[in-house]
Protein backbone atom coordinates (compact mmCIF):
# COMPACT_ATOMS: atom_id res chain seq x y z
CA UNK A 1 0.00 0.00 0.00
CA UNK A 2 3.08 2.61 0.95
CA UNK A 3 4.48 2.07 -2.43
CA UNK A 4 1.02 2.38 -4.50
CA UNK A 5 0.60 5.79 -2.01
CA UNK A 6 3.86 7.26 -3.59
CA UNK A 7 3.21 5.99 -6.87
CA UNK A 8 -0.17 7.94 -6.81
CA UNK A 9 1.67 11.49 -5.44
CA UNK A 10 3.66 10.71 -8.57
CA UNK A 11 0.94 10.69 -10.57
CA UNK A 12 -0.84 13.58 -9.34
CA UNK A 13 2.44 15.78 -9.72
CA UNK A 14 2.95 14.11 -13.29
CA UNK A 15 -0.67 15.59 -14.59
CA UNK A 16 -0.25 18.75 -12.71
CA UNK A 17 2.66 19.36 -14.18
CA UNK A 18 1.70 17.97 -17.76
CA UNK A 19 5.40 16.11 -18.81
CA UNK A 20 7.31 13.50 -16.69
CA UNK A 21 10.03 15.89 -16.98
CA UNK A 22 8.38 18.59 -15.69
CA UNK A 23 7.17 16.99 -12.83
CA UNK A 24 10.90 15.36 -12.19
CA UNK A 25 11.98 18.68 -11.70
CA UNK A 26 9.64 19.76 -9.60
CA UNK A 27 9.89 16.13 -7.27
CA UNK A 28 13.47 16.63 -7.56
CA UNK A 29 13.65 12.91 -8.78
CA UNK A 30 15.28 11.49 -12.28
CA UNK A 31 12.32 11.63 -15.76
CA UNK A 32 12.70 7.80 -15.50
CA UNK A 33 11.68 6.91 -11.68
CA UNK A 34 8.92 9.09 -12.40
CA UNK A 35 8.08 7.25 -15.84
CA UNK A 36 8.57 3.72 -13.77
CA UNK A 37 6.49 4.58 -10.68
CA UNK A 38 3.38 6.02 -13.06
CA UNK A 39 3.93 2.53 -14.87
CA UNK A 40 4.72 0.56 -11.56
CA UNK A 41 0.79 2.34 -10.94
CA UNK A 42 -1.01 1.22 -13.84
CA UNK A 43 0.30 -2.57 -13.60
CA UNK A 44 -0.54 -2.67 -10.17
CA UNK A 45 -4.31 -1.78 -11.43
CA UNK A 46 -4.09 -3.98 -14.59
CA UNK A 47 -5.20 -0.42 -16.79
CA UNK A 48 -3.89 2.55 -18.54
CA UNK A 49 -3.86 5.87 -16.45
CA UNK A 50 -2.19 8.12 -19.05
CA UNK A 51 -2.30 8.22 -22.94
CA UNK A 52 1.87 9.26 -23.78
CA UNK A 53 2.79 10.85 -26.92
CA UNK A 54 5.98 13.07 -27.94
CA UNK A 55 4.26 16.35 -26.95
CA UNK A 56 1.75 15.59 -24.45
CA UNK A 57 0.09 13.30 -21.78
CA UNK A 58 -3.90 13.11 -21.91
CA UNK A 59 -5.52 10.66 -19.09
CA UNK A 60 -7.80 7.82 -19.98
CA UNK A 61 -11.22 7.25 -18.23
CA UNK A 62 -9.73 5.46 -14.92
CA UNK A 63 -6.81 7.88 -15.08
CA UNK A 64 -9.16 10.84 -14.45
CA UNK A 65 -11.39 8.86 -11.68
CA UNK A 66 -8.02 8.01 -9.40
CA UNK A 67 -6.28 11.99 -10.43
CA UNK A 68 -8.70 13.23 -8.45
CA UNK A 69 -8.91 10.95 -5.23
CA UNK A 70 -5.11 11.19 -5.21
CA UNK A 71 -5.33 15.21 -5.26
CA UNK A 72 -7.45 14.89 -2.11
CA UNK A 73 -4.93 12.48 -1.30
CA UNK A 74 -2.20 14.90 -1.31
CA UNK A 75 -3.92 18.09 -0.17
CA UNK A 76 -4.95 15.87 3.02
CA UNK A 77 -1.20 14.86 3.75
CA UNK A 78 -0.32 19.03 3.26
CA UNK A 79 -2.86 20.09 5.67
CA UNK A 80 -1.84 17.56 8.24
CA UNK A 81 2.00 18.31 8.22
CA UNK A 82 1.09 21.65 8.21
CA UNK A 83 -0.92 21.96 11.00
CA UNK A 84 1.90 19.27 12.87
CA UNK A 85 4.71 21.82 11.56
CA UNK A 86 2.93 25.16 13.17
CA UNK A 87 2.04 23.59 16.50
CA UNK A 88 6.17 22.83 16.62
CA UNK A 89 7.11 25.92 15.45
CA UNK A 90 5.27 28.10 18.22
CA UNK A 91 7.97 30.97 18.78
CA UNK A 92 9.45 31.47 21.79
CA UNK A 93 12.12 32.69 23.94
CA UNK A 94 13.35 36.66 23.55
CA UNK A 95 13.22 38.86 20.29
CA UNK A 96 15.04 42.47 20.86
CA UNK A 97 13.77 45.04 18.29
CA UNK A 98 14.82 48.69 18.05
CA UNK A 99 13.08 51.30 16.18
CA UNK A 100 13.67 55.23 15.43
CA UNK A 101 10.54 56.92 17.28
CA UNK A 102 9.22 58.42 14.14
CA UNK A 103 7.73 55.00 13.89
CA UNK A 104 6.19 54.83 17.54
CA UNK A 105 2.28 55.61 15.91
CA UNK A 106 3.11 53.47 12.25
CA UNK A 107 2.18 50.69 10.47
CA UNK A 108 5.38 48.87 11.36
CA UNK A 109 4.97 49.35 14.80
CA UNK A 110 0.91 48.28 14.71
CA UNK A 111 2.12 45.25 12.56
CA UNK A 112 4.81 44.22 15.09
CA UNK A 113 2.45 44.13 17.60
CA UNK A 114 0.52 41.65 15.46
CA UNK A 115 2.81 39.16 14.97
CA UNK A 116 3.05 39.48 18.92
CA UNK A 117 -0.09 38.85 19.69
CA UNK A 118 0.18 35.43 17.18
CA UNK A 119 2.89 34.55 19.37
CA UNK A 120 1.82 34.57 23.13
CA UNK A 121 5.13 32.65 24.62
CA UNK A 122 7.26 34.83 22.72
CA UNK A 123 9.18 37.82 24.80
CA UNK A 124 8.99 40.92 22.49
CA UNK A 125 11.56 43.16 23.87
CA UNK A 126 10.84 47.07 22.04
CA UNK A 127 14.12 49.88 22.27
CA UNK A 128 12.39 53.06 20.80
CA UNK A 129 15.60 55.17 20.11
CA UNK A 130 17.02 57.77 17.54
CA UNK A 131 20.75 56.42 18.11
CA UNK A 132 21.72 53.97 15.49
CA UNK A 133 22.43 51.14 18.03
CA UNK A 134 24.94 48.26 17.79
CA UNK A 135 23.46 44.96 16.64
CA UNK A 136 25.84 42.77 18.07
CA UNK A 137 27.59 44.68 21.41
CA UNK A 138 23.76 44.91 22.66
CA UNK A 139 22.11 41.71 21.53
CA UNK A 140 19.60 43.14 19.02
CA UNK A 141 18.00 40.91 16.39
CA UNK A 142 16.75 43.35 14.59
CA UNK A 143 16.62 46.95 13.96
CA UNK A 144 14.74 49.19 11.89
CA UNK A 145 16.63 52.19 10.45
CA UNK A 146 15.22 54.96 9.02
CA UNK A 147 17.47 56.89 5.66
CA UNK A 148 20.19 55.46 3.71
CA UNK A 149 22.17 52.58 4.50
CA UNK A 150 25.58 52.67 5.12
CA UNK A 151 28.03 50.21 4.73
CA UNK A 152 28.50 47.18 6.95
CA UNK A 153 28.57 43.30 7.50
CA UNK A 154 24.46 43.37 8.65
CA UNK A 155 21.84 42.29 6.02
CA UNK A 156 19.25 44.99 5.34
CA UNK A 157 16.51 44.76 3.28
CA UNK A 158 13.88 48.20 2.45
CA UNK A 159 10.41 47.38 4.27
CA UNK A 160 8.51 50.89 3.69
CA UNK A 161 9.33 54.64 3.65
CA UNK A 162 8.13 57.34 6.44
CA UNK A 163 5.70 59.71 4.20
CA UNK A 164 6.34 63.60 5.45
CA UNK A 165 4.32 66.96 5.77
CA UNK A 166 5.65 70.11 5.20
CA UNK A 167 4.07 71.95 8.39
CA UNK A 168 3.87 74.86 10.50
CA UNK A 169 1.26 76.14 13.29
CA UNK A 170 -1.45 78.06 12.38
CA UNK A 171 0.00 80.75 14.75
CA UNK A 172 3.21 80.67 13.01
CA UNK A 173 1.58 80.84 9.27
CA UNK A 174 -0.41 84.24 10.01
CA UNK A 175 3.71 85.96 11.09
CA UNK A 176 5.08 84.74 7.79
CA UNK A 177 4.44 85.91 3.98
CA UNK A 178 2.78 82.35 2.59
CA UNK A 179 5.06 80.81 0.38
CA UNK A 180 4.79 80.56 -3.04
CA UNK A 181 8.11 78.14 -4.31
CA UNK A 182 10.75 76.29 -1.95
CA UNK A 183 12.90 78.75 -2.46
CA UNK A 184 10.64 80.61 0.00
CA UNK A 185 11.00 78.71 2.37
CA UNK A 186 14.64 78.78 3.23
CA UNK A 187 14.49 82.23 5.25
CA UNK A 188 11.85 81.16 7.84
CA UNK A 189 13.31 79.89 11.04
CA UNK A 190 12.90 75.43 10.88
CA UNK A 191 13.05 73.38 14.10
CA UNK A 192 15.89 70.81 13.51
CA UNK A 193 15.92 67.21 13.36
CA UNK A 194 19.09 66.72 15.18
CA UNK A 195 19.85 63.36 13.40
CA UNK A 196 18.98 64.89 9.83
CA UNK A 197 21.10 67.72 7.72
CA UNK A 198 19.60 71.28 7.31
CA UNK A 199 18.54 69.78 3.80
CA UNK A 200 15.40 68.70 2.56
CA UNK A 201 14.53 67.87 -0.98
CA UNK A 202 11.03 68.88 -2.99
CA UNK A 203 9.05 67.04 -5.43
CA UNK A 204 6.50 68.44 -7.81
CA UNK A 205 3.33 66.66 -9.35
CA UNK A 206 5.90 65.79 -12.76
CA UNK A 207 8.44 64.58 -10.07
CA UNK A 208 11.09 67.41 -10.74
CA UNK A 209 13.04 67.93 -7.35
CA UNK A 210 14.57 70.84 -6.13
CA UNK A 211 16.52 70.88 -2.91
CA UNK A 212 16.50 73.71 0.20
CA UNK A 213 18.88 74.41 2.56
CA UNK A 214 17.36 75.69 5.91
CA UNK A 215 18.09 78.23 9.06
CA UNK A 216 17.51 77.45 12.71
CA UNK A 217 17.93 78.09 16.05
CA UNK A 218 16.27 75.33 17.69
CA UNK A 219 17.21 71.32 17.27
CA UNK A 220 15.53 68.18 18.69
CA UNK A 221 16.84 64.42 18.94
CA UNK A 222 13.20 63.01 19.06
CA UNK A 223 10.31 63.33 15.84
CA UNK A 224 7.78 63.10 18.09
CA UNK A 225 9.03 66.32 20.26
CA UNK A 226 9.92 68.38 17.00
CA UNK A 227 5.90 67.73 16.11
CA UNK A 228 4.76 69.23 19.26
CA UNK A 229 7.50 71.85 19.31
CA UNK A 230 5.87 72.91 15.63
CA UNK A 231 2.69 73.18 17.14
CA UNK A 232 3.84 75.18 19.74
CA UNK A 233 4.50 78.00 16.79
CA UNK A 234 8.68 77.50 16.99
CA UNK A 235 8.95 77.02 12.98
CA UNK A 236 8.57 75.01 10.19
CA UNK A 237 9.18 71.10 10.24
CA UNK A 238 8.77 67.81 8.27
CA UNK A 239 6.84 65.46 10.96
CA UNK A 240 5.50 61.94 9.54
CA UNK A 241 2.32 62.57 8.36
CA UNK A 242 0.99 60.40 10.68
CA UNK A 243 1.55 62.61 13.37
CA UNK A 244 0.36 65.50 11.83
CA UNK A 245 -3.03 64.67 10.69
CA UNK A 246 -4.88 65.62 14.19
CA UNK A 247 -3.75 69.02 13.77
CA UNK A 248 -4.05 69.25 9.94
CA UNK A 249 -7.83 67.96 10.77
CA UNK A 250 -8.15 70.76 13.84
CA UNK A 251 -6.24 73.69 11.70
CA UNK A 252 -4.01 73.89 14.60
CA UNK A 253 -1.31 73.15 12.25
CA UNK A 254 -1.03 74.35 8.04
CA UNK A 255 0.24 72.98 5.46
CA UNK A 256 2.83 74.83 3.21
CA UNK A 257 3.65 74.45 -0.36
CA UNK A 258 1.11 71.59 -0.78
CA UNK A 259 1.22 71.53 -4.72
CA UNK A 260 4.82 69.68 -3.34
CA UNK A 261 5.83 66.49 -1.40
CA UNK A 262 8.50 66.00 0.66
CA UNK A 263 11.16 63.42 -0.23
CA UNK A 264 9.89 60.33 1.86
CA UNK A 265 12.75 58.55 3.84
CA UNK A 266 13.19 55.10 3.52
CA UNK A 267 13.25 52.79 6.19
CA UNK A 268 15.43 49.17 6.38
CA UNK A 269 14.82 46.10 8.41
CA UNK A 270 18.51 45.26 9.86
CA UNK A 271 19.71 41.72 10.65
CA UNK A 272 23.12 40.08 11.48
CA UNK A 273 24.56 37.49 8.44
CA UNK A 274 24.61 34.25 10.69
CA UNK A 275 20.64 34.75 11.50
CA UNK A 276 19.13 31.36 10.34
CA UNK A 277 15.99 31.24 8.89
CA UNK A 278 13.86 29.15 11.38
CA UNK A 279 14.83 32.14 13.76
CA UNK A 280 12.46 34.82 15.96
CA UNK A 281 13.98 37.40 13.82
CA UNK A 282 13.36 35.83 10.56
CA UNK A 283 9.67 34.83 11.12
CA UNK A 284 9.29 38.42 12.75
CA UNK A 285 10.91 39.74 8.98
CA UNK A 286 8.66 37.14 6.51
CA UNK A 287 5.61 38.45 8.78
CA UNK A 288 6.41 41.73 7.55
CA UNK A 289 7.68 41.16 4.29
CA UNK A 290 6.40 37.94 2.78
CA UNK A 291 8.87 38.22 0.00
CA UNK A 292 11.72 38.40 2.52
CA UNK A 293 14.35 35.40 2.24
Amino acid sequence: MIDELRSMAIFAETIKQGSFRAAAKKLQLSPSVVSYQVTQLENHLGTALIYRSTRNLSLTNEGKVLFQYALSMVESAHQGLNLVTSKQQELRGTLTVTLPSALIKSDISRNIAKFAKSHALLNLNFIYTDERQNLIEQGIDIAFRAGEMEDSNLIATRVGEIKRKLVCSYEFAQMIEEPISPVDIEQYNWIKLTMLPNRRTLIDANGEKVDISFKSNVSVNSVEAMTELCLNGLGIATPPDYLVEKGLKDRSLVELLTNWKIEPIPIYAVWPSNVFQSSNAKRLLSFLNPTTQ
